[in-house]
């Protein structure tokens, strides 16, 4: 856990960079705001005022052809072409319903579509931001600027289609908000662009949908035994200097805080953030905005219950680790419904682990269920579970069911793969099914 939370650190003092940026701008460009850096979850940078109109490429920049798009919601440039366009606007008005389910903005309050421009090279984006701004910046970088119109969120292609679609969801929440509420409260913006940072695209379906994200939950708790979190009204009241100097709780805290008034099971809490999101006004100044907010929350909830009801809240949201580690031990306590459980509960925090695969197939297998039991084994080797184990459980799985000549070839495979362990073992199955005549 240690570990976890100095990488996160590191990642922070790397990745983020913080502070107001001074732009180059001339009298027609006001100077920009100061913005809070984004988690290092993914990296993103601190919003700025661009030099130049968002559909208007700088004289001086390298050549670059945009084809365009235009959605309900928004215009899409893009270096890659008009489907590339297309398919980005796409997605990005799928990100905007899944936002305005929580914030019900009224979409007439838009005076201009949303602006985002996409390079297909690191380097074209480089290049654009070191001719809009002075400098270039390590991942997506929102650009906002007094009017929606010139304001524009600027992205590029990335190996990871995970690392993209984390970056945009969290970048493109933050010029959704700021095109309704250019003054949010800083804990609304953050904590919000990292709920959101799993929402992703269904290529199946073609729909867009929310994911939990707890990517900082582990570091939450940590801060929690250190006695490092800001109290709660604390929190909705710091300022953007204040949040600077303390990013590495500022960030995961918000975080934190917007995931407990949505998730608590009180309906108290729920509808706290609804009424707040209520109380934001776009012409007011940011700390207006969160006294607003933060005085309504200390009309309705008692300071002292409110922070007992937050970190009573932390305690009882478990890490994916955590859940492996009791999964394991319930399971090796024969208490499969308990282990079953939390194994599941798992698999929904990271269904790219083949441990909760596993051990849901070794479940079922005991169960007696040995087609889902099956099912669960040849995804945990699809995803990289040990191959001489697994052919091993799928062997005596196939051998339960009768389906021997399936076995015979699993436990050949576990014993072929470490013949030490599975060798004398698999060859007694082996030998068994030849002579119950299961050849």
């Amino acid at each position: 856990m240690k570990k976890t939370f100095a990488f996160a650190l590191v990642a922070l003092a790397l990745a983020v960079c913080v502070g107001a940026q001074e732009a180059a701008a001339g009298t027609a460009n006001p100077a920009p705001q100061a913005e809070v850096a984004a988690p290092a979850t993914v990296a993103p940078v601190p919003a700025v005022a661009p030099a130049v109109a968002p559909a208007t490429v700088p004289a001086t920049a390298p050549a670059v052809v945009f084809a365009s798009a235009s959605s309900k919601r928004y215009a899409v440039w893009s270096d890659a072409g008009k489907d590339d366009a297309v398919a980005l606007a796409a997605t990005l008005d799928g990100l905007f319903g899944v936002y305005n389910e929580y914030f019900r903005f009224d979409e007439a309050a838009l005076k201009a579509p949303l602006t985002v421009r996409k390079f297909s090279a690191k380097s074209s984006f480089d290049a654009y931001l070191t001719k809009v701004i002075g400098e270039t910046k390590g991942d997506f970088v929102y650009l906002h600027y007094p009017t929606v119109e010139r304001s524009e969120l600027v992205v590029f292609a990335k190996e990871s289609a995970d690392d993209f679609d984390a970056s945009l969801s969290h970048q493109a929440f933050v010029q959704f908000l700021k095109a309704f509420i250019p003054e949010p409260p800083l804990w609304i913006r953050e904590g919000f662009a990292v709920f959101f940072e799993r929402t992703r695209l269904d290529a199946n379906t073609g729909l867009v949908s929310y994911a939990e994200n707890q990517s900082w939950l582990e570091t939450v708790k940590l801060l929690k035994s250190q006695s490092r979190l800001y109290g709660v009204s604390d929190l909705m009241l710091l300022s953007s200097d204040e949040a600077r100097s303390g990013l590495d709780v500022f960030y995961p805290e918000s975080w934190a805080l917007v995931s407990f008034f949505i998730g608590s099971p009180d309906r108290r809490y729920n509808r706290f953030i609804w009424d707040a999101i209520g109380h934001l006004s776009p012409e007011a100044s940011l700390e207006q905005n969160q006294n607003a907010v933060r005085d309504f929350f200390l009309k309705w909830h008692g300071q002292e219950a409110a922070e007992s009801d937050f970190l009573a809240y932390l305690d009882g949201q478990k890490t994916f680790a955590e859940l492996v580690t009791s999964g394991v031990r319930s399971y090796g306590d024969k208490d499969l419904d308990t282990a079953y459980k939390s194994f599941s509960q798992a698999l929904v925090k990271n269904s790219a682990s083949y441990i909760p695969h596993y051990y849901l197939g070794l479940i079922a297998y005991a169960r007696g269920d040995y087609a889902l039991a099956a099912e669960y084994y040849n995804k945990a080797l699809e995803l990289g579970s040990d191959a001489p184990i697994t052919n091993y459980a799928l062997g005596i799985n196939a051998y339960a069911s009768r389906r021997f000549d399936e076995a015979k070839a699993y436990l050949q495979k576990a014993s072929d793969g470490d013949p030490a362990k599975y060798g004398t073992k698999a060859g007694e199955i082996i030998s068994r099914i030849a002579s119950d005549g299961g050849m």
